[in-house]
């Protein structure tokens, strides 16, 4: 379940599945030592509704025909749930075989759906419980009763965290018996060594990659201010919090609510509370203006950067500045979580678009699979789908959107470097499948792994499958 993942529900908590059907989720909650129980009017009447910390209705609403049952439901499971509602609908924008029938369809089968779109779906619980909900996801939300537990979550999601993969690479660098000369050498010259200086430098270069990296991960390891930049970091979480909160219209938590960490973290940063609060407010109103949202494009440290948008993989968005975070919450709160694997922000903050290629680090120029572009000022949104696509949008210069820590960097920073020897990368118009391997086909090139290859073919045209498809 989603809301395991998102922490909604742990061990300490109870979990009441209101419609339980069958009961297939109130078994999985129970293997994993969760308690749960659940009622359903067909399979399992003889179980009462009962209180629980964290009340789950799952697809409920979409089958009950009339209005007034509909919200008395919805009531009626967020007055059962202690500490939190979470709430699934389907939210598809149509059905096969279909007719309408009062405010949804009947199906082929004569069963009845009603069927929303997000922002409806968003409105709906507003309106009923009175409460703002948060969209989890597509047709999924929490709807909080407990004001400790909804501080805590946001916290979670303003959280900056280093990714999985720098922290390996920093302590894979800092234990390496090699880059330890190295970084002994670095203390000694105050600076990080040029090659010419350091003799078992190709060593590095052949375990760690580009100089670059090398560089960027002896910082990591000797930086002198780690602890203010970690205290800078920490201030943006803070600052981004407090303004996730007034974005979502709550009161601000007292102060004793809030989790011990945070409260601590307070005390280091600002002379109060009040404080805080007062700087997380006004950096708010910071979202609202273009031109300090293209600054905040201009400068981050990563992604790729257009005139018009910012392009950055998922790896790194931790690595953004706290306005653009606080634009992608924004966003977030109008779809919720979706697969994705890219991230394209308007630089005039208005919109910001969710995109899922294809295998992002073994194709070497992943396809659009599909785009989901939010618009911020309307809270609206638009979905795109190139899955039968025969000409999608593909991907060049993968290594301008992670991280100079991630992985696979050099991989995809070598294959550029090839591309634009070959001057492969100087059009415009090789943004799309049909174009750009045409182009490497003239060239009698072709793309194995994340290596150019030469194509020897003396006597006759590249064939048509090294056209239509490379990767």
């Amino acid at each position: 379940m989603l809301a395991l993942s998102h922490g909604i529900i742990d061990p300490s908590m109870s979990v009441f599945d209101y419609g339980c059907g069958r009961g297939e989720d109130v078994k999985y909650l129970k293997s994993v030592g969760i308690e749960a129980a659940g009622w359903d009017p067909h399979y399992q009447p003889s179980i009462a509704p009962s209180s629980a910390d964290v009340v789950n209705l799952g697809y409920v609403l979409n089958v009950i025909e009339d209005r007034q049952e509909r919200e008395d439901t919805l009531r009626k499971s967020f007055d059962l749930a202690r500490r939190v509602l979470v709430v699934a609908v389907r939210v598809d924008h149509g059905l096969e075989a279909a007719v309408e029938f009062s405010d949804g369809f009947l199906t082929n089968r004569g069963s009845f759906q009603k069927l929303y779109s997000q922002s409806e779906f968003r409105e709906y619980l507003e309106r009923v419980l009175g409460r703002r909900p948060y969209m989890a996801a597509l047709g999924i939300a929490y709807v909080f009763k407990d004001d400790v537990l909804e501080s805590s979550y946001l916290v979670s999601l303003a959280q900056r965290c280093v990714g999985t993969s720098r922290t390996e690479a920093i302590d894979q660098f800092s234990q390496d018996p090699t880059a330890k000369k190295y970084l002994e050498l670095a203390v000694a010259l105050g600076r990080a060594p040029i090659p010419s200086e350091f003799t078992l430098y190709p060593e590095l270069l052949e375990r760690f990659g580009s100089s670059g990296r090398i560089e960027r991960l002896a910082r990591q390891v000797l930086s002198a201010d780690a602890v203010s930049e970690s205290q800078r970091r920490r201030r943006e979480d803070i600052l981004t919090y407090i303004a996730m909160m007034r974005l979502q219209g709550l009161r601000a938590v007292p102060f004793r609510s809030l989790p011990p960490e945070l409260r601590a973290d307070i005390k280091m940063l600002w002379p109060c509370y009040s404080a805080a609060r007062q700087e997380g407010e006004a950096f708010l109103y910071q979202i609202g203006n273009p031109d300090l949202i293209r600054t905040a494009c201009q400068n981050t440290p990563v992604g790729k950067k257009l005139p018009d948008a910012l392009y950055v993989h998922r790896s790194a968005e931790q690595q953004l500045g706290a306005l653009l975070r606080l634009l992608i919450f924004a966003a977030r709160q109008v779809v919720g979580e979706l697969e994705h694997n890219v991230i394209k922000i308007s630089t005039d903050g208005r919109s910001l678009s969710f995109l899922e290629y294809g295998d992002f680090d073994q194709q070497a120029h992943p396809e659009l699979r599909y785009s989901v572009r939010v618009y911020l000022p309307r809270a609206s949104y638009t979905i795109r789908d190139y899955s039968g696509s025969s000409n999608p949008p593909i991907l060049h210069r993968k290594e301008t959107l992670v991280d100079a820590l991630h992985p696979n960097y050099a991989i995809f920073s070598e294959l550029t470097r090839e591309e634009e020897d070959r001057g492969l990368l100087s059009r415009t118009d090789i943004g799309m499948r049909q174009a750009w391997f045409a182009l490497v086909a003239e060239n009698k090139l072709t793309v194995s792994g994340h290596k150019l290859c030469q194509v020897t073919d003396p006597v006759g045209p590249v064939p048509d499958h090294i056209i239509s498809r490379q990767d």
